[in-house]
């Protein structure tokens, strides 16, 4: 995020112009002269400052949420009921529904501070912090609360399920799985179709969280309101002004993100199955005494990959569940049953 601030402080200056003519308007081209790097760069620190407790609220709460999940996923009564795997998909959005929720606690006030001093209404953090305390209180680090709910997390659900459409493509068209670097690829697909989707969502985000700038003009009453109220005065081309800021800041990072993601989950999955190889010794108390030992180990295992694997598939604006392995614990489940 702090490598692709830039960008992202064009997207946010781009969105948030009101009042202003055709003619005077800044544009992609104007914002990324050399001569403006000052401009682009405010809110960097602010940024990266912010970015540690949200970063480390979300990926505890969302390997807390998922864990909870798996155990009872693994229950003997619910998978033979339901399809766990068949639903893994909707467990991987539920997880990060519920992580996305959370931590909006911690990520809401970032995004006032920071998209507030990017679009210039504040000068730098003490600044923000003073500014939005003294227009609403407490109230005025989460005046975005519910716009940032409703861009995060359709849009997490719509690239998660392009990502997923495409890989099966890939599949039947190859007949073999995709490799690293194109899964990397189908995750910049799949971003970039999200991000032209939900960019007028997120345009609209951007006016209610930075209309303190504006205190001559009408305020915006909510989502609906701003959404009606830039179609009718300046058109749809409105919304996706910041759009070609918003792919370079968000393509290469979901790509980079989603072929990692696989990566991992592959490593991890194949590790789990080295380790199910040893269970095949006949003596019962020897194959009991392995089995457990390799259990508290790829516990532990998945732990720490856990920890790794959410840092390069999360981000702040999109987080991403770890790979789930619930089904090959239950297949170590299923042998110590058939074992007694």
């Amino acid at each position: 995020q702090t490598i692709m601030h830039p960008a992202n402080t064009m997207k946010t200056i781009l969105q948030s112009q009101r009042g202003v003519e055709a003619g005077e308007r800044l544009t992609v081209f104007g914002l990324a002269k050399p001569a403006n790097v000052k401009l682009l760069t405010r809110g960097a620190g602010s940024q990266f400052l912010l970015s540690v407790p949200h970063g480390a609220v979300n990926f505890a709460v969302l390997e807390y949420v998922r864990r909870q999940m798996t155990r009872v996923t693994d229950q003997e009564w619910v998978r033979s009921r339901i399809n766990v795997e068949a639903f893994s998909p909707g467990f991987d959005f539920l997880s990060s529904a519920i992580s996305t929720i959370c931590c909006s606690v911690v990520s809401t006030p970032q995004m006032m501070i920071t998209d507030n001093i990017m679009a210039g209404t504040y000068p730098n953090l003490p600044g923000a912090i003073k500014g939005l305390a003294a227009e609403k209180g407490i109230k005025g680090f989460y005046a975005g609360w519910w716009p940032g709910l409703a861009g995060k997390i359709p849009s997490y659900a719509l690239t998660w399920t392009l990502f997923q459409q495409l890989k099966e493509a890939h599949r039947k068209a190859f007949k073999r799985d995709p490799k690293d670097i194109e899964n990397s690829v189908m995750g910049c697909l799949a971003s970039a179709a999200t991000v032209t989707v939900m960019i007028p969502l997120d345009t609209i985000k951007t006016r209610l969280v930075t209309q303190f700038n504006y205190p001559d003009l009408v305020p915006y009453k909510g989502i609906i309101d701003c959404g009606k109220r830039v179609f009718q005065e300046e058109g749809m081309i409105a919304f996706y002004r910041g759009l070609s800021p918003r792919l370079i800041s968000v393509v290469p990072m979901i790509g980079i993100q989603f072929g990692v993601y696989e990566f991992m989950k592959k490593a991890m999955l194949a590790r789990g199955e080295g380790g199910s190889e040893a269970r095949s010794m006949s003596d019962k108390k020897l194959k009991e005494a392995q089995m457990k030992a390799q259990e508290r180990e790829r516990e532990s295992r998945e732990r720490g990959m856990a920890e790794v694997a959410m840092e390069v598939a999360a981000d702040d604006d999109q987080p991403f569940p770890a790979p789930h392995l619930g089904k090959k614990k239950w297949g170590v489940d299923r042998l110590k049953r058939k074992s007694k």
